[in-house]
């Protein structure tokens, strides 16, 4: 009987810690704690319930991902009203960019809130995938326009510093890798010194993707090459990527 008073006891305790910092640390008070429970556990728990579904955040991830996108979407339309279609969707590559929900999530310390056997088996996208599982759990649990508020005063004003975001702008060849790397899909550039004409020094690069040949442009640098060869094939391969 002692036996079973002590894991009752343990994971008592151990679900208040967890709602402690949800709260505390997160600002959230959920309606279902589960689905939060959920959002920070971590595949290698091989945790599964009633009917053999696995539980993990993985699912909650991928809605997550949509949903702060979605908010980030409205919130370039609304606030950058001179800018561009094309410098808005450079503009939420860099907000969306794995590089930059990492960095989110890390100063969130969401990684205090997860329960693994070992944190050896954590890619290197942890911080950002734990960031975009919570959101997914929020919108399951609150709805779209908590969420949306949440996003906008807890993520938006302390961690992205809108006023220099239009100095900061990605190139296009950076915009397209990090479009392709979310959508798994594979971008590559052949770029050679074109030694054809010896009066005028430049660089032929071509681009592909998934090793298929899409578009070929020219530059008088290696980078400059890549670079205009990238804006080239921007919108085709734009769309190529979104359909997946």
């Amino acid at each position: 009987m002692r036996f079973f008073d002590k894991i009752f006891k343990s994971q008592t305790e151990s679900s208040g810690n967890f709602l402690f910092k949800l709260k505390n640390e997160l600002d959230i008070t959920p309606k279902n704690k589960d689905l939060f429970k959920k959002a920070f556990t971590h595949s290698s728990m091989n945790i599964k319930d009633s009917s053999g579904e696995k539980i993990n955040y993985e699912r909650l991830e991928f809605l997550g991902d949509s949903i702060f996108s979605l908010i980030i979407t409205q919130y370039l339309f609304y606030n950058f009203p001179k800018a561009e279609e094309g410098d808005l969707t450079k503009l939420k590559a860099k907000i969306v960019s794995r590089e930059n929900l990492n960095s989110i999530g890390k100063k969130m310390n969401l990684l205090n809130l997860i329960e693994t056997i070992n944190q050896k088996n954590f890619g290197k996208n942890i911080h950002g995938n734990l960031l975009e599982s919570l959101l997914g759990a929020l919108f399951l649990d609150q709805g779209f326009d908590i969420t949306k508020n949440y996003i906008t005063t807890k993520i938006i004003k302390p961690y992205i510093n809108t006023n220099s975001l239009n100095m900061s702008i990605l190139s296009y060849k950076s915009l397209i890798l990090e479009l392709a790397q979310k959508r798994k899909r594979k971008i590559s550039f052949k770029t050679i010194l074109n030694k054809e004409d010896v009066d005028k020094i430049y660089f032929s690069s071509n681009l592909y993707l998934d090793e298929k040949f899409l578009c070929k442009s020219s530059g008088d640098s290696k980078k400059k090459a890549e670079e205009n060869v990238s804006k080239k094939s921007f919108d085709e391969l734009k769309s190529k990527l979104q359909k997946i």
